[in-house]
């Protein structure tokens, strides 16, 4: 897992209506940035019911993303805050293949 302040809070950072937010989608994922004042990028990861009924399958798949992100240090690259959505298709795929996806949505 991802220490606390790489963390992005999800519910305070939707709410903010003043930055700009640009999106990059894919069949898998839908990635939301947005530039933020610190030296470090926050990431939060938002998968629903729907992708999955099944909390531990939600919750593996957000270990994997979460695992993803440590491993490549991309919470080192300054001052983003990155906001990924996991939509239904995601569910259908291994730890590999989600890893390949995530590589080819989230670019800074």
């Amino acid at each position: 897992m991802l220490a606390k302040k790489f963390r992005l809070q999800i519910q305070n950072w939707l709410k903010n209506k003043n930055k700009k937010i640009i999106s990059h989608r894919s069949d898998f994922f839908i990635v939301r940035t947005s530039i933020n004042e610190s030296s470090f990028s926050r990431f939060g990861v938002i998968i629903s019911a729907k992708v999955s009924k099944s909390a531990v399958k939600r919750n593996r798949i957000k270990r994997i993303i979460y695992d993803f992100i440590r491993i490549n240090k991309l919470n080192e690259a300054g001052g983003r805050d990155v906001a990924i959505t996991v939509l239904s298709s995601t569910a259908k795929l291994d730890k590999n293949e989600i890893e390949k996806e995530l590589k080819n949505v989230i670019t800074f």
